[in-house]
């Protein structure tokens, strides 16, 4: 009598156990159908991986893509502040300089969309280019700003562009102040 018993009460918990298991695999079920972050773990995986393995991808192929020539780092660079674009910007930097842009960035514009609506970067010239030695480049650049009712201001910015892993690469920004809401970079 004691071995049904006990028979009975293992048998008892694996239903439960079993039972439970179902439960939550069916809720799991329903919530991955319906796309229910909150009541399907694999649906919560699916929405955060989506995003953060998509950032964590682009951010690691910015290593292995650049410009081939010291003149376009610079251009490259410029035409990020006239576009607002703090990735176009990232994108020619060294190694070093991106990992303090993309920290300063994560608490001046979080979303990467640099500058302000007005006035807004209209043009950018590089005014004057010196040529270091092989591996090195200074490039002065005059930025042109506008509102909607004319011209804003000219604000330079002198950038060191280097040779790194094949590339051309900004090393270094010295910037007016008033281009800082435009780089969202502070040296």
């Amino acid at each position: 009598m004691k071995i049904t018993v006990i028979k009975s009460k293992k048998r008892l918990v694996a239903t439960f156990i079993g039972l439970f298991v179902l439960i939550a695999v069916v809720i799991n079920g329903i919530g991955y159908v319906l796309d229910l972050k909150y009541v399907s773990v694999f649906a919560a995986a699916r929405q955060i991986d989506k995003y953060q393995v998509r950032s964590e991808l682009l951010m690691d192929a910015m290593e292995d893509v650049g410009v081939c020539c010291a003149e376009d780092a610079a251009n490259v660079w410029a035409s990020g502040l006239k576009k607002r674009s703090a990735a176009l910007q990232y994108s020619v930097m060294t190694t070093e300089l991106k990992k303090v842009y993309a920290k300063q960035l994560d608490s001046v514009f979080p979303n990467w969309v640099t500058g302000v609506s007005s006035p807004w970067v209209d043009s950018y010239k590089i005014t004057k280019t010196e040529k270091v030695n092989e591996n090195t480049y200074i490039f002065n650049i005059l930025f042109s700003t506008k509102t909607s009712t004319g011209p804003a201001g000219d604000y330079s910015a002198i950038l060191t562009v280097i040779k790194e892993d094949g590339f051309w690469r900004v090393t270094k920004i010295d910037a007016d102040k008033q281009l800082y809401a435009y780089t969202g970079y502070k040296p």
